[in-house]
């Protein structure tokens, strides 16, 4: 099941079809370790480990960016957050799979230019949030191309199909090794997108209270969240009836 709310600016890691399947087994709980995640990390995986502070650094980061676009609608700071921390453990997947299926992935070197032309249309890339974006920037090159070209070596497969094979092979390598994330986070749902323990998923408002779930709110929803729960604008003030 998607979101039924899919906001513009939301960064889709994974390509649109079947989005949400990629991480269908973390949600259920397969391949998700046990194991205490070591404090101040957001996830783990392979032995590769995402500080918390980098993922709450890129929100802060992006969610800026959005506020101050007056095109970008908001969305939920818990489905940006989630998005940031499983679109990590995806790249980290193709990663680990591309040597044995032969798949060149770009360099781990990003080139400014690139990060550039992949964010500025949302705002001005500076040097106090280029490291976000330049993050961001190395997760979506991993989880744009690359996907089908795992997905055709696989399956031997081509277009939209090759994309599905690359999203089930990273989805059983996550199911083969273990993924831990941050208790903070609580558990992953694949079908509202995001972790039902974070508290930035917390409904406080009476708009929030009315959905079953952030994902259900309407875009005048969740442009009425607080600040905290809202990456994005929010809602402009009512227009006022002229008197007389």
């Amino acid at each position: 099941m998607r979101p039924s709310f899919v906001p513009a600016f939301v960064p889709r890691f994974l390509p649109a079809v079947a989005a949400l399947s990629a991480t269908a087994l973390l949600a259920a709980g397969c391949g998700v370790s046990d194991d205490g995640v070591k404090p101040g990390v957001a996830a783990e995986v392979e032995g590769q480990q995402l500080r918390l502070g980098k993922v709450d650094q890129a929100v802060q980061d992006y969610c800026a960016l959005r506020a101050a676009n007056p095109q970008a609608s908001a969305a939920p700071t818990a489905l940006i957050r989630a998005q940031f921390v499983v679109g990590w453990t995806q790249a980290v997947a193709v990663d680990a799979l591309a040597g044995e299926h032969g798949v060149t992935l770009p360099s781990e070197a990003i080139d400014r230019t690139a990060v550039q032309q992949a964010w500025e249309p949302l705002g001005t890339i500076d040097d106090d949030n280029y490291e976000t974006f330049e993050w961001l920037t190395w997760i979506q090159q991993r989880l744009s191309d690359p996907v089908a070209q795992l997905g055709a070596d696989e399956a031997g497969a081509e277009g939209q199909e090759a994309v599905a094979a690359g999203i089930d092979l990273i989805t059983q390598w996550l199911d083969d090794n273990d993924v831990t994330f941050n208790p903070v986070f609580g558990s992953y749902d694949a079908e509202t997108g995001v972790f039902g323990g974070d508290p930035l998923s917390v409904p406080v408002s009476a708009e929030a209270t009315s959905a079953a779930d952030m994902t259900a709110l309407t875009p005048e929803q969740v442009a009425d969240l607080p600040a905290e729960q809202r990456c994005g604008p929010a809602a402009a003030p009512a227009a006022v009836a002229p008197q007389g």
